[in-house]
Parts: structure tokens; C-alpha cells; sequence
């Protein structure tokens, strides 16, 4: 029986690729780096982490840049996903604990959750945890804080990152939602995941459930 249900934020549940890479480009420009911005390849990895290849020893400066970017844009050009908010919604009515495992910093996942009209029950956040995706550490964390075993549970996510997490931390119900990014949707059926389309799928199956 499905207790609960983790979810990657961005991407997942609210569309956000182009607040981020436009805050990430803003950054750079602003340190006077030119670097290109490939969310394909950096989506689902920690700001830090990201920060780090953009910028190499001065990723610190680029870091609280690109945060604070992203804060002025991400209420203005961020939308939630198709469905997401009725899913959200439904499954909080059915009882099932909802938790949030996102690499963003707990700040930008805070303002970013603010364009859903639901509060999670648990963020883990990138900043909660010493590894982020695709290392399960932050989604043991979430399971741990919930009291729920892998097996109670399912995980969605738009990234293998999300997916290889998910499959780590022995999830069997994992979901990998079509978003903005490309990504290889083979390498995720290879760790167990069922490709979705959108939420909607998703929500058709709990309801049916």
C-alpha cells in the first residue's frame, strides 16, 4: 500500500529551466565568465556543485549570485507543471505523506514551492544533506523523517539524477516525468522507472488505484 510520495521540485512540479539558466547566465555575465549554461548536463545537480564547474575557484561569488537572481525572477517566469497541484492535492486527501527532495538550496526551493498552492509535509533540501542526487542520501533522509520503508513509497522526478536516486535508495515504483530538458529516457527505464508524460499520467493511476 502506497503511504507516500516523493517528488523533485524543479522541473517536476514547477516549471522553472528558464529562471534557472537565465539566473545562471545573469551570474556570469555579472563576473564578466562567459560559459554556457547547459541545463541538460547540470539540471539535478546541487547549486554548489554547479557553481563549482561554472566558475572553478571563484564559484563561492557565482554561487551567491546566481541565488540571488534567482530569487527576483523565479515568482515572475516559474509555473506549476501540468496536473501537479491536483495530484498534489489528491494524494493529500487519500492520506499519503508527501515529501519534496530537491538539490536547490532550501531558500530557492522555499520561494519556488511558493508558486504551488500546497505545502509538502518534508522538504529535504540540497543544503540538508553532505550528497545530493544521484547519491540516495536525501532520499533515505526523506523515508527516515516519514517513517516509511522504500517499499510504502513512490518517487517522480524529470532527471536520471532523480531516477538513480530513487533506484539507490531501493524505491520500486519510480516515475520519470517528460520535462524541458532532454534527457536519456532508456538510462531511465534501465533503473526501473516508467516514463510519464506529464503528471496527468501519474494522477490517472492514483486515481485508479
Amino acid at each position: 500500500m502506497i503511504k507516500g510520495a516523493i517528488f523533485d521540485l524543479d522541473g517536476t512540479l514547477v516549471s522553472t529551466a528558464v529562471v534557472h539558466k537565465t539566473a545562471w547566465e545573469l551570474a556570469l555575465k555579472e563576473m564578466g565568465i562567459e560559459r554556457e549554461v547547459n541545463l541538460d548536463m547540470l539540471m539535478g545537480m546541487r547549486t554548489l556543485e554547479i557553481a563549482k564547474i561554472l566558475a572553478n575557484e571563484r564559484y563561492m561569488e557565482l554561487y551567491e549570485k546566481k541565488n540571488n537572481h534567482y530569487k527576483e525572477l523565479v515568482k515572475r517566469l516559474a509555473n506549476p507543471t501540468c496536473c501537479a497541484e491536483e495530484i498534489l492535492w489528491e494524494l493529500r486527501k487519500k492520506g499519503v505523506k508527501i515529501a519534496v527532495v530537491t538539490s536547490s538550496i532550501r531558500s530557492s526551493a522555499q520561494l519556488t514551492l511558493s508558486v504551488l498552492n500546497f505545502k509538502p509535509d518534508l522538504i529535504v533540501a540540497g543544503d540538508d544533506v553532505e550528497r545530493g542526487k544521484p547519491d540516495p542520501e536525501p532520499v533515505i533522509k526523506a523515508l527516515k523523517a516519514m517513517n516509511l520503508s522504500p517499499k510504502e513509497v513512490f518517487g517522480v522526478g524529470d532527471t536520471l539524477q532523480d531516477v538513480i536516486a530513487y533506484y539507490r535508495a531501493n524505491i520500486e515504483r519510480i516515475f520519470l516525468v517528460i520535462s524541458e530538458l532532454n534527457i536519456n529516457r532508456g538510462e531511465g527505464v534501465k533503473y526501473g522507472a516508467k516514463i510519464i508524460q506529464t503528471l496527468c499520467e501519474l494522477r490517472e493511476l492514483v486515481n485508479t488505484s
